[in-house]
């Protein structure tokens, strides 16, 4: 029965009456397009959500209060999570490749990149001093996110690990990345085009130097390039600069394209970040205007001597721990580049 039926029949029809029926009428339609909203809204989130189940949750990691180490004030708004890219194959034990704190901060609207040379000479619970990298394969994602917590005074809670055999894929799902391929890096990077070919990674080697999109494989190659320029030194940065592009391209991927790029994506991941978590920053990450900056760590100005040191016949980046640590905080924390000048850092801000 019809709205207007109903208040007819429950009482005489009086002056006014088709006034309030039209405003009856107006405010069930409004409801009903709510309802719909919602409805369409729920369904939606349902659908992420489901998208977002496949990737791997890891739910027994923790990370003890008492090892985080913030020395600084900071907004309730910069939230700090590990990205690990590690080498993996099968169930082997494997150290990290790529280390990476990223920033979401909320406060300035940016999200921030801090790579950590995986030969940078830390102390590791239980092992004394050795190489960053090295506590991902003794002790998993735990003793990872400790290490940084710990030697860099962080607040880490969480993390996400990336095999880098399967960067490929993530790359193919959001088209490609722009990546500006060096003259002196060509070489190397068709050599490890035709390695990856046996581990069943099948790419095309490219033809020249310059500005172009990187296919999966061919951006997977470029990130493990080490054996040229300086070293491990730029294959840091040759990391965050996929990772940098295929952030800006998942940014400009249209809505529809979102659920194929997730299907892609998410099965490769493993993270202690909940489903809940996971549409939260989602959230954050969707809004117009997020910034986007990176930064390697230890800076030059934070090396020992040259920065390298051959300890024991092994060969460690040294550094000043105090000071690295100041820097990372003043990057992620004061949202400050510890590379500028004061008064250049000071002008960027107003």
């Amino acid at each position: 029965m019809k709205d207007i039926d109903l208040i007819r029949y429950s009482r005489p029809a009086r002056a006014g009456a088709g006034r309030r029926s039209r405003s009856i009428k107006i405010a069930n339609t409004l409801l009903l397009l709510l309802l719909a909203i919602s409805t369409a809204a729920l369904v939606l989130i349902l659908y992420v959500s489901g998208i977002l189940s496949k990737f791997q949750y890891d739910d027994q990691f923790t990370q003890d209060d008492a090892a985080l180490g913030v020395y600084k004030s900071y907004e309730d708004r910069i939230t700090n999570i590990a990205l690990f890219g590690v080498d993996q194959r099968g169930n082997e034990s494997s150290r990290s490749d790529s280390i990476m704190v990223m920033t979401i901060d909320g406060k300035n609207n940016k999200v921030k990149l801090s790579s950590f040379m995986r030969d940078s000479r830390v102390e590791i619970e239980g092992h004394g001093l050795d190489k960053l990298g090295h506590a991902y394969m003794y002790g998993g994602p735990e003793l990872a996110v400790k290490t940084l917590n710990q030697n860099f005074k962080l607040d880490i809670r969480n993390y996400v690990t990336v095999n880098f055999s399967q960067l490929a894929d993530i790359v193919d799902a959001v088209g490609g990345v722009e990546i500006e391929v060096k003259d002196y890096e060509v070489k190397q990077l068709n050599k490890l085009i035709r390695d990856q070919r046996s581990l069943g990674i099948n790419g095309t080697e490219i033809a020249s130097a310059g500005l172009q999109t990187l296919d999966g494989p061919q951006a997977l190659a470029y990130a493990r390039i080490r054996k040229v320029g300086n070293g491990d030194f730029e294959r840091t940065d040759r990391q965050r600069q996929v990772l940098q592009s295929i952030f800006n391209k998942a940014l400009s991927l249209k809505p529809l394209e979102y659920p194929r790029a997730a299907n892609m994506i998410l099965p490769h991941v493993t993270t202690s970040l909940s489903l809940n978590e996971c549409l939260g920053f989602a959230g954050i990450l969707s809004q117009n205007g997020v910034k986007m900056e990176d930064l390697r760590f230890p800076l030059k100005k934070d090396y020992k001597g040259s920065g390298t040191a051959m300890i024991g016949g092994i060969s460690y980046v040294v550094f000043d721990i105090e000071a690295t640590a100041d820097s990372v905080h003043q990057f992620i924390f004061d949202d400050i580049n510890p590379e500028e000048e004061p008064a250049t850092a000071d002008a960027a801000k107003e």
